[in-house]
């Protein structure tokens, strides 16, 4: 998690860096993340939220941030995701084990497949999980948020 990940997972304002005009005339700007219950722009998107769209996860709930919907925002919903563990080569099919009676795009046994909650386990830019939580996810089970 980043220092500024962080941040707002403590409870402060995001960040809202404004675009910048760089000396070759070209603009630099930040990705911004709105209310995903209203559309008001609440500020940069973190790293987590832009590594979670580049590979196609599903992007955190951020009712709880907006000043409008904050203080009736639900509990952010958990949603399953599988992932796949094991040497990089056999993930990628391109291991030289035994193939053992399995169809091409089927993993060697050298791979497990699980579920985790992609709402609180962290992934980074090249779709490694960098923290897991457990599928069914044990927030949920201990009653602190919904499904």
């Amino acid at each position: 998690m980043s220092a500024r990940d962080a941040q707002i997972a403590a409870g402060r304002a995001r960040p809202n860096a404004p675009d910048r005009v760089n000396p070759d005339g070209s603009r630099s700007i930040r990705m911004k993340r709105a209310c995903n219950g209203c559309g008001v722009q609440l500020g940069d998107a973190t790293e987590d939220e832009m590594n979670r769209g580049i590979l196609g996860l599903p992007l955190p709930d951020v009712r709880r941030e907006c000043p409008t919907c904050g203080p009736t925002a639900p509990d952010p919903k958990c949603v399953p995701v599988t992932i796949v563990e094991g040497d990089a080569l056999c993930t990628e099919n391109e291991c030289d084990h035994e193939p053992d009676d399995r169809t091409p795009d089927e993993y060697c046994d050298q791979v497990a497949e699980r579920k985790v909650c992609a709402t609180h386990s962290a992934f980074d830019r090249e779709g490694t999980v960098t923290s897991t939580a457990a599928w069914p996810c044990q927030r949920w089970a201990k009653g602190g948020e919904s499904r």
